[in-house]
């Protein structure tokens, strides 16, 4: 997908003239910069974000309650571009607009403050400035399709600052702020890993031991900040550390924890799921938009590789809408190629009763080359009653390096030769 611009800038249609100031000061500077212009959809919003390397929304006491910036931050939020959030009010006006999720995605994110014309010059000056840091440093070291790890949550390169105080006046407001959702873990060991607080010395527990311990010292913590449904949202966090992190083994071992933890931090699990959570729940913000949006922005997600976003495309597989069933199974083809799960997943997507999702299973299935599909594939071949199925499941099947697959293609090529040989045109009339 070819990038509309390095920079893009979310904004409510109150702040236009604002933003074409900004956009014309970033462009003299020689960033690439796309806004919309009125009259444009959401899907090349969506295309332009999905692209982007830096997300700056502007932020007012409108775009923040505005549902199309909330979609626009947590697009950007997953797909990992750098976001550099622009105040026009003072923090302690803007905070309390801000849902549960975009605090939660601009949690310890520098942003910048711009609340009188005096302060346009300088503050752009230096957004400039680490906005070029920015993209310098990802064009170097960062591909955001490559990230086979498992469990990294990057979501842009930083550049670092010292914490700021918030203020709570207009005159004090700093540059650059950290903003951060204020959760203490200081009444929590400091010096020893989770895993060694309460099970050092073992190489495995149960999932109800773990689990129980995890909620014993942070279940406050995971509902700090979110008055309202706190247990929906402990549900959430458990179900994901449990079917994500952990796979639904009853079992959790030291190795997988310590692959999700990374680098030894007292609260790296728990940091971890903090991210991991958020990731999810953007997903499930961007997924709820209309259902033109949702496709579009469903197959662009394929060139992702992290792991909510796979974990969302796999539940996009039981939509009740088959064309979004069907453009999920590509992109989870693609997101997914490194889960050994998805070719199960997908395999089950045969069956379906739409003729589409069929044809975008067996496509999807040649794609991953998974040999372990090849009889459910040949199946579709022999017994699909629609032609562009066999068609499909066809051309997957020629994509599959396993003998069954090669045994299979040969008996496709016997019985197209001698159909061609039944044919009038091949007969000689005496």
């Amino acid at each position: 997908m070819a990038s509309l611009g390095d920079v893009v800038i979310g904004y409510h249609d109150d702040d236009l003239e604002f933003v074409k100031k900004l956009v014309n000061k970033l462009r003299s500077a020689g960033l690439s910069v796309w806004y919309s212009q009125p009259g444009d959809d959401g899907k090349k919003t969506s295309e332009a974000i999905l692209g982007c390397k830096v997300y700056l929304p502007v932020l007012t006491d409108m775009s923040a309650v505005d549902k199309s910036i909330q979609e626009q931050l947590s697009l950007a939020y997953i797909s990992n571009s750098a976001i550099y959030p622009l105040g026009k009010i003072p923090f302690h006006l803007l905070a309390p607009k801000l849902n549960g999720g975009a605090r939660l995605m601009l949690a310890k994110i520098n942003w910048s403050f711009i609340l009188k014309e005096e302060h346009f010059e300088p503050r752009t000056d230096l957004i400039i400035d680490c906005i070029k840091k920015d993209i310098q440093n990802i064009e170097k070291i960062f591909d955001p399709t490559a990230d086979d790890s498992g469990y990294v949550f990057t979501h842009g390169i930083r550049v670092p600052i010292s914490k700021s105080h918030l203020s709570s006046t207009a005159e004090q407001e700093p540059d650059f702020v950290a903003f951060s959702q204020g959760i203490d873990l200081s009444s929590i060991s400091q010096d020893t890993p989770f895993w060694d607080r309460h099970f050092k010395g073992k190489n495995e527990v149960t999932w109800i031991e773990y689990r129980d311990k995890f909620l014993q010292d942070y279940a406050a913590k995971i509902v700090e900040g979110f008055s309202d449904n706190p247990e929906e949202r402990k549900k959430l966090f458990v179900n994901l550390m449990y079917k994500d992190v952990f796979s639904l083994n009853k079992i959790v071992k030291r190795s997988v924890y310590d692959k999700f933890c990374g680098k030894p931090h007292p609260h790296a699990f728990f940091t971890g799921m903090q991210d991991y959570v958020t990731a999810y729940a953007s997903l499930r913000e961007v997924l709820s938009m209309d259902s033109s949006l949702r496709i579009s922005t469903i197959q662009n997600l394929g060139r992702f590789r992290f792991p909510a976003i796979v974990s969302g495309l796999s539940d996009m597989l039981d939509d009740e809408d088959p064309n979004v069933r069907a453009v999920a199974a590509i992109a989870l083809a693609h997101a997914g190629k490194k889960t050994p799960s998805t070719a199960d997943k997908i395999i089950a997507l045969l069956e379906d009763e739409d003729r589409l999702v069929r044809e975008s299973a067996c496509l999807s299935l040649g794609y991953l080359r998974s040999t372990r599909a090849v009889t459910h594939v040949v199946d579709r071949w022999r017994n699909d009653p629609i032609s562009t199925v066999r068609e499909a499941a066809e051309l997957a099947l020629s994509r599959m390096d396993a003998p069954d697959a090669v045994q299979c293609m040969k008996v496709t090529k016997v019985l197209s030769s001698e159909m061609n040989a039944l044919k009038p045109e091949h007969n000689t009339r005496l």
